[in-house]
């Protein structure tokens, strides 16, 4: 796709005449200018309560414009009029608004009516669900005056009780959301006071509404009476203006860019300051970006989760290092983040994790060279925060942490990170506060309530999640991004509404909370009609607007997406895509074969050899650039894992019983202890009860009766000695002409033959057992044999796969462990010695290294990317 034009500096003056919110303020403030007049009361004793804050700097303007000289009224927002009368400070049992404190409470009063015995989870879902409904519950009980909410709440309580037994929660949360909402104090409680009576900071109160109905401004109404005035919020017209441009829009991605286009567009025709309309806040952070990034000034009024924040991110990685289950991702994450661990030990560390192929902590503390290379002072530091202890400790705890480690200094320097200490309470003193929430709600003994680390990292949780991050921005920005419902009253010259599809944008929103709707109508909670209504006034209040950009997607994820019914209404054709198209010449990608004679490897392993005859490019690029990819940090072991597990085992049954026979049921014994302990050595068991690596043990028993069948026929055959055990992950060197060759050996015996004992190599496999036969089947493209036969300088040997495996061959060979024998090994090992000096020396006299792209060594070639094969000109 395109991508979106650059910003120009036009100098083009802001949009200004015409605009539907100047026709708006006109007429209000022509009727508070009659209102004010038909009392005698100056323009300074009036006090006009707007639906929103932003709308407060909107109306001075408009009263400038209308009044250039003279007192002006009042333009308040509820809240903003009471805190200018009385700063608020809520109680201990006071719903605050706030998650660190009201998830305390709401866990207080769970625990007052609730058993014991709840699960927690359950208890954890009830906390989340009791906060939400109180605080939809909030804004009725504030309508009230503080006196009156006991009896207001008293017949809702005893109306809302629930006859089926199954809806017990449901009905116990109802009634714990009401109880604690109508005994909250509010920080609007002061517009009940006395002095905010007519005569005192005023005489007059104007009331211009939203699109939703609010219950505290049409109680302030009532409580005025004559003194007060309730302007109607005028219907929009019908239709649309010539301005409105509908882009229909291929998926999300290109929907962003769109928008992000459209918005530019508008810019550079002078149109400013734009206003982008937040239907779907993944959408508009992505379209944020890329107005960031094209150098264009946003002011984001709606804000987003903390938890969503980089701060945030920074502090839940200390908390998942510190669980006792952690991964080596968790840990890796943290110290990534954390200043006060080199850097370079850290990456060390890493590397060292992958190669061993360790994923969790637990195991890295038992790995000798891993442990060797952890940071000095990790484990203890992450050792403080595993215990449990109340609340307070737990503040005083992690922010002790984050300084030792290094991240104070970046939360202090960014702002979201101050608002994370802030929210938390992690400043010096701060956590004193909950300390006298806690002991208020049910005295000392909950005060010092222990919560475990798992506890204690679910509360933050909640507190980053029920917080709301809005970035600051300096002076004015040519775009902003607002709720539909706040471009009411104000004036922008362009409007960009991306998410106007069926999802995002539908005529019947959903209510929000869990309340039935006998429960809506009995507490005056809007309806699914009321919000209906709203979300049309706000529509129609929207396709007047001047340059309106109406985006939707055509299709999500693979699905198709039908536009908001809405936008099917109106009567308007298609714009054109705002984005400059650019054009591409055709570059055609020739095949690689490049030559580099100069970095050829001082020696040679068998899988390097094979990566040169399977294809010379995948050679260069991985063994001679050393391009290797870095093994994943899986949380759950994988095939790989097994390999390497089971390697082990043998190896140290092996090493340990040597030459001995003590009979089938004590190797059997001995087998089973080292496979538990190899697990638990190299971490495989280390998570949840190590079941990522059941599905590995559940097959274990089928290998091991099977090998230890094989085994004993392989030891005795006829009654005759068999081979005998040398060496296990034997390491060898040889050299064909001036190359050196290196390998190591999974297990070399000893066989018995007239000209006396001879090197049998074996290489265990675990793969299907088709797949082993089919690599003896051409002795001259088997190279892993032939190759490890080149190590030995014996003239005679055997060497043979052995196939460990719980499933049953395709074959003829059903037995769990089978032989399958190279028996051309001998005549392979010269020919490879031979073609390895011939190739070897091509490349040495600077002989291309194409890129053969053929057969099944591309399907999960690592260098597949490099050599571009998927973009090969087929000339």
């Amino acid at each position: 796709m395109p991508p979106v034009s650059p910003i120009r500096d036009t100098g083009l003056p802001a949009a200004g005449e015409g605009h539907p919110a100047l026709g708006f303020w006109a007429r209000c403030i022509a009727r508070i200018d009659d209102f004010a007049n038909a009392r005698g009361v100056p323009a300074s004793r009036v006090v006009v309560v707007v639906p929103y804050a932003q709308m407060m700097e909107a109306g001075r303007r408009a009263w400038a414009i209308a009044h250039p000289s003279g007192f002006a009224p009042r333009f308040e927002s509820s809240r903003n009029w009471a805190t200018s009368m009385r700063p608020f400070l809520p109680g201990a049992g006071d719903l605050s608004m706030d998650m660190a404190r009201d998830s305390l409470m709401a866990a207080a009063l769970i625990d007052r009516v609730a058993p014991a015995r709840a699960d927690s989870a359950l208890r954890a879902l009830m906390v989340g669900r009791l906060v939400e409904a109180a605080r939809q519950l909030a804004p009725l009980a504030a309508a009230v005056p503080p006196e009156q909410r006991l009896a207001w709440a008293e017949p809702l309580r005893d109306a809302m009780t629930l006859p089926m037994p199954s809806l017990n929660w449901e009905g116990m949360l109802a009634t714990l959301a009401l109880t604690w909402a109508s005994t909250s104090a509010y920080a609007t409680d002061v517009l009940w006071s006395v002095e905010a009576l007519p005569g005192g900071q005023a005489d007059l109160l104007v009331v211009l509404p939203g699109f939703q109905d609010d219950p505290l401004a049409r109680a302030l109404v009532n409580r005025w009476g004559e003194h007060a005035l309730l302007l109607p919020l005028d219907d929009a017209d019908d239709g649309v203006r010539d301005g409105c441009h509908l882009h229909a829009c291929g998926d999300a991605e290109d929907e962003a860019q769109r928008a992000a286009a459209c918005v530019i567009a508008e810019i550079n025709q002078g149109h400013m300051p734009v206003a982008l309309v937040a239907n779907d806040r993944l959408l508009t952070r992505r379209i944020s970006a890329m107005l960031h990034s094209a150098g264009v000034p946003v002011r984001d009024e709606t804000g987003w989760k903390l938890s969503t924040t980089h701060a945030a991110a920074q502090l839940m990685s200390v908390l998942r290092a510190a669980d006792a289950r952690a991964s080596m991702d968790d840990v890796l994450d943290m110290l990534k983040h954390a200043r006060a661990w080199p850097e370079a030990q850290v990456q060390q560390l890493e590397q060292l994790a992958r190669d061993a192929g360790v994923s969790r902590w637990k195991a890295a503390l038992q790995h000798a060279r891993l442990a060797a290379a952890i940071p000095e002072g990790v484990p203890a530091w992450i050792e403080s925060l595993q215990s449990a202890r109340p609340l307070t400790a737990w503040l005083g705890d992690l922010a002790f942490a984050l300084k030792t480690s290094g991240l104070w200094p970046s939360f202090e320097a960014d702002a979201a990170g101050q608002q994370v200490l802030q929210c938390l309470r992690l400043g010096d003193g701060a956590a004193m506060e909950l300390a006298g929430v806690t002991q208020s709600i049910d005295g000392a003994r909950r005060g010092g309530t222990r919560l475990t680390l798992s506890a204690f990292t679910a509360w933050v949780r909640d507190v980053l999640e029920g917080a709301s991050f809005t970035p600051r921005s300096a002076g004015d920005a040519a775009v902003v991004v607002l709720p539909m419902a706040q471009l009411l009253g104000r004036v922008f010259a362009a409007t960009v509404v991306p998410g106007c599809d069926e999802a995002h944008l539908t005529p019947s929103p959903e209510p929000p909370g869990e309340w039935t709707a006998a429960q809506r109508e009995l507490l005056g909670l809007p309806s699914r009609e009321a919000l209906a209504a709203a979300a049309a006034s706000a529509w129609k209040a929207t396709v007047v607007l001047p340059q309106l950009h109406l985006l939707w997607r055509t299709q999500d994820r693979g699905e198709a997406v039908l536009p908001s019914a809405w936008v099917q209404a109106l009567d308007a054709p298609l714009a054109e895509d705002p984005r400059d198209p650019r054009s591409l010449g055709a570059m055609p990608q020739r095949r690689p074969a490049p030559s580099a004679a100069d970095v050829l490897p001082d020696a040679l392993s068998a899988s390097a050899y094979q990566d040169l005859r399977d294809c010379p490019y995948r050679f260069f690029a991985l063994r001679q650039l050393r391009l290797v990819e870095a093994a994943e940090l899986e949380a759950e072991p994988d095939q790989r894992d097994m390999g390497n597990w089971l390697h082990a085992v043998l190896r140290a049954f092996h090493e340990e019983r040597g030459d001995a026979r003590l009979g089938r049921e004590a190797d059997l014994a001995r087998l089973n202890q080292l496979a538990d302990d190899t697990a638990m050595a190299m971490g495989l068991n280390a998570g949840e009860g190590g079941a990522g690596f059941l599905p590995y043990q559940a097959v274990w028993p089928a290998l091991r009766d099977g090998y230890l069948d094989w085994l004993h026929g392989f030891e005795a055959v006829e009654g005759r000695p068999g081979p005998r055990f040398v060496e296990a992950e034997a390491e060898r060197m040889a050299a064909v002409g001036p190359w050196k060759l290196y390998g190591k050996l999974d297990r070399i015996d000893a066989q018995q033959s007239p000209e006396g004992p001879i090197p049998f190599v074996l290489d265990y496999k675990t793969e299907s057992r088709a797949r082993t036969h089919d690599r003896v089947k051409e002795p001259l493209e088997d190279t892993q044999l032939a190759f490890y036969a080149a190590l030995l300088p014996d003239d005679n040997l055997r060497a043979a796969y052995l196939s460990i495996t719980d499933k049953r061959g395709d074959t003829g060979k059903d037995t769990p462990t089978w032989l399958v024998e190279q028996p051309d090994v001998l005549m392979a090992r010269e020919h490879l010695r031979t073609g390895l000096a011939h190739d070897m020396a091509r490349m040495a006299a600077g002989e291309p290294m194409p890129a053969l792209g053929e057969g099944r060594v591309c399907d999960f070639c690592a260098a597949r990317g490099l050599c571009r094969k998927d973009f090969w000109s087929p000339a």
